[in-house]
């Protein structure tokens, strides 16, 4: 087992609150979008990549930011697992209680991953 140096630190807690802010952005955007309620033609397909994007990582990096000097595989599997489960989970929720909002849960998931990954983005890691 190797012991990273100062330098790899400093550029993997540098990676960590690029990607803690790209996902902000990308969670506001998807609200912003849906709430447009743009669907159709290039936007609804960009609103349709984002949307996925957040919700596949966004939760789980919010999760995975407390992982003290992980490897960057258990960082990202973490954070694949926990987006997944956490879509997964609440798609069944709505599913079985026969309430379908999927523009209300990725509020709900959006309001509580980034006051996470804002904290994450300020102190990486």
């Amino acid at each position: 087992m190797s012991v990273q140096s100062a330098a790899e630190l400093t550029r993997a807690r540098t990676a960590r609150r690029y990607v803690a802010i790209l996902l902000v952005v990308a969670g506001v955007i998807a609200c912003g979008l849906s709430i447009a309620g743009i669907s159709g033609g290039a936007l609804g397909e960009f609103r349709l990549l984002v949307t996925i994007g957040f919700l596949l990582l966004g939760p789980g990096w919010a999760a995975a930011g407390f992982l003290r000097r992980a490897p960057a595989a258990h960082v990202w599997l973490l954070t694949l697992g926990v987006g997944t489960a956490v879509t997964l989970i609440g798609g069944q929720l709505m599913v079985s209680l026969g309430l379908w909002y999927p523009s209300v849960a990725l509020f709900v998931v959006t309001l509580l991953s980034v006051p996470f990954l804002l904290r994450h983005a300020v102190v990486a890691q």
